[in-house]
């Protein structure tokens, strides 16, 4: 019969000192409640293996991003997770009313003024059932990690993008809980057909979005069009996309920004343009579709000027952002 040891606390602290990966160096820094505090190894990281997050997915999480020093709809995204833990029944943790001082605080630890947020409220651990109650109290968790954007010729040329081969999820799909089984496995059947990304239907056959972007579709018509929301998660970075969209209807570069059901049918013949938004790369032109070329084949003028309005704000002075400096 195999032997494993039985390793005292200093014993493995000494293992997982040597436990250091490669991709460690794209993260910075952990703030845990149960600790109280951060650390700055990521090979000491860790949360409890009887967290309902971990055996249940019953977390909800949000993701953004600090450029320059300034975190980027930081409301936005507070105001979202509150939003999802409550409709769950997550207890507020304390420490999510002092979150700025806390990304100051990571910001200075992790040493860069630009990188992306993962902040996450779990149930808490307390046991193994499937019974929220048996959890005595919920906690938080942050970590920084390295802001990843795609190349300068990646927005250029644009990417493509699969249809899942099964529905999108129905339950719960505007909220943002930690249970992505259905995002990844449609992302890998996207990435293991050879494309980009994916996006997905519902049981009625409406657009809905994609593993972790939204999707919207600029038609024929001049008109913005984005799934209805309530059969999609309400992405901070769309609201603002739209938001954006609706300063090019003033000036007569678009018609109008309507959310609306869409079958794949309806896309494909009204689409001029198709992009894909989300916290990490704002707004990606989308130039095939499954079998189908979108537009010519390249960006459209709209997501070009879409993408730089984004990009003007992110690096600007305005109300989405809060410095951290």
């Amino acid at each position: 019969m195999a032997q494993w040891p039985s390793l005292s606390p200093s014993e493995l602290f000494q293992k997982m000192s040597q436990n250091k990966k490669s991709w460690h160096e794209n993260y910075y820094v952990m703030f845990s409640s149960i600790w109280g505090g951060f650390s700055t190894d990521p090979w000491l990281w860790n949360v409890p293996p009887d967290d309902h997050m971990v055996h249940r997915s019953d977390a909800v999480f949000e993701s953004f991003k600090c450029v320059n020093g300034k975190a980027y709809c930081l409301n936005g995204h507070l105001e979202r997770l509150d939003s999802s833990a409550r409709f769950l029944g997550l207890k507020i943790p304390s420490e999510l009313a002092d979150m700025t001082d806390i990304l100051k605080q990571a910001r200075i630890l992790g040493g860069h003024d630009d990188f992306t947020v993962r902040l996450t409220i779990s149930r808490g651990p307390g046991s193994f059932t499937v019974n929220p109650y048996d959890s005595p109290e919920s906690q938080l968790y942050l970590v920084t990690m390295k802001l990843k954007r795609p190349t300068a010729e990646a927005y250029a040329k644009g990417v493509t993008l699969a249809t899942a081969p099964f529905p999108a999820k129905s339950e719960y799909s505007t909220i943002k809980s930690c249970d992505y089984l259905h995002n990844v496995l449609a992302k890998k059947y996207a990435i293991d057909a050879g494309y980009d990304y994916v996006v997905s239907f519902d049981q009625d056959g409406f657009l809905t979005e994609g593993a972790t972007e939204n999707v919207a579709v600029v038609t024929k018509s001049g008109h913005l069009c984005v799934p209805s929301f309530d059969r999609i998660l309400k992405g901070v970075t769309l609201l603002r996309v739209m938001d954006q969209g609706r300063t090019l209807e003033a000036s007569g570069r678009l018609k109008g920004v309507i959310t609306r059901d869409l079958t794949k049918k309806e896309v494909f013949e009204e689409a001029a343009e198709v992009f894909l938004t989300t916290t990490s790369f704002d707004v990606m032109g989308v130039v095939k579709w499954d079998d189908k070329i979108i537009g010519d084949g390249r960006p459209g003028p709209i997501t070009k000027e879409l993408l730089e309005l984004m990009e003007k704000e992110i690096h600007g002075d305005g109300p989405h952002l809060t410095s951290l400096l």
